[in-house]
């Protein structure tokens, strides 16, 4: 990314007296509401003289953010998206956080570089401290594979081996209606992708310029993504299998309609608290037909607009908020994994041998991040996806058509 030509490059001086930060986030679920919740109640105990302003954005948050840049009033410390980061970091909206860090010895090597790259500029510059990540598995429910005679998924299954555990997880009734389903999948690039490279395509070619998802790899993912549901009939959406909720694939897999759903730690913590009798486990991502693996790895971050009035309570909220004690507390709550390179986690791990799944998609995980226009490309294989599935449409037209949209935003 581009830096900016413009940017602080010292701290601001400690402000005497009360201030009051307003902060942002978004509503992801209800358990990291109250993470994020708890963890703000702790840190104003802490800092007695930082007062804070939540605002918790439900919907679209990005729109959200960028209205209120618009406004003139954007929030002190907010989430930042990785492709948010795209835009902002270059623009000069975000405050600088490099000073801050060489003032208090944080070092962006404390970070996994995978991570942190995505919130720093060329000249190393960072503008976002990630607060966590994530990775994908296959969840699924021990007692329905048991009663269909099914060994647990291992580590070296395959994408047959997902296929077909789908079919036979799927039961019907009389009628010849699907009671439960093998695998419900989302209408969601961000889950169809780790398939793309796991079949050895890629996203963009390698200096960016053009689209490449269309390619035969590409066409191949695509047209297992959709074979569970246009096919084989072993995967239906969410929706169609429990009441509109906020959380219906969640919903779905935890009251037993579907056997298996891919997700990441975000699930563990919701099943916990929703759904603690349901018996399940998590596999990794089956490799693909020529027997590579792949993941895909979500992080966002801390970071500060430009024109706060209180940078230096700003940066001292963002600090704390990636810190190894609330860092630990997601990590413990089963939410997400920490960034932090020196956070020793192995015996957590060890005692809890399904985020252990979770936490080794790293070793076969992309970052789920296209550069500037990643919105966009995401939107555009949205809209391939179900147009495949309800259109239609074969999967190399609906590729094509998006990678011919893609490539006219990425020509200069």
């Amino acid at each position: 990314m581009e830096c900016p030509q413009q940017t602080n490059t010292r701290v601001a001086l400690p402000e005497q007296g009360k201030v009051t930060l307003t902060v942002a986030y978004w509503s992801s679920s209800p358990v990291e509401d109250a993470l994020v919740e708890a963890n703000l109640q702790q840190f104003q105990r802490l800092h007695p003289n930082i007062l804070i302003k939540k605002e918790l954005i439900r919907g679209d948050y990005s729109s959200a953010i960028q209205a209120d840049l618009k406004r003139g009033q954007m929030p002190d410390v907010f989430y930042l998206q990785p492709r948010m980061a795209n835009i902002y970091i270059s623009q000069g909206v975000l405050l600088n956080l490099s000073p801050y860090m060489a003032r208090d010895k944080v070092a962006a090597t404390d970070f996994y570089p995978g991570l942190i790259s995505s919130f720093s500029c060329k000249r190393g510059q960072v503008y976002g401290l990630p607060k966590d990540w994530n990775a994908l598995g296959v969840f699924y429910n021990k007692r329905l594979f048991a009663a269909a005679h099914l060994p647990e998924p291992g580590p070296n299954w395959t994408w047959q081996d997902l296929r077909t555990t789908a079919q036979k997880l799927t039961s019907v009734d009389a009628q010849g209606r699907a009671q439960t389903y093998g695998l419900t999948l989302q209408l969601d690039s961000s889950r169809w992708l780790a398939f793309l490279l796991a079949n050895g395509g890629l996203v963009l070619s390698p200096d960016g310029t053009r689209a490449t998802f269309n390619s035969k790899a590409g066409v191949e993912a695509m047209d297992y993504y959709t074979s569970f549901m246009r096919q084989d009939a072993s995967s239906t959406l969410p929706t169609a299998l429990v009441p509109a909720t906020a959380q219906e694939e969640f919903d779905a897999f935890g009251m037993g309609h579907s056997a298996m759903v891919i997700e990441g730690g975000w699930l563990v913590t919701y099943m916990q608290q929703n759904y603690p009798q349901t018996d399940y486990g998590i596999a990794p991502l089956p490799k693909g037909p020529g027997g590579k693996q792949a993941n895909l790895i979500y992080t966002n971050a801390w970071a500060a607009s430009a024109q706060s009035k209180h940078p230096e309570a700003s940066w001292e909220l963002i600090h704390y908020m990636t810190g190894q004690d609330v860092q630990r507390s997601q990590l413990q709550a089963g939410f997400a994994l920490p960034t932090l390179k020196n956070m020793n986690i192995n015996a957590y791990l060890q005692a809890h041998p399904k985020i252990n799944v979770l936490f080794e998609g790293a070793n076969y995980g992309y970052l789920d991040n296209f550069g500037k226009y990643d919105q966009y490309i995401h939107d555009r294989l949205n809209l391939a996806i179900q147009s495949v599935l309800f259109s239609q449409t074969s999967s190399q037209a609906a590729l094509n058509r998006a990678a011919m949209q893609v490539n006219q935003i990425l020509s200069p």
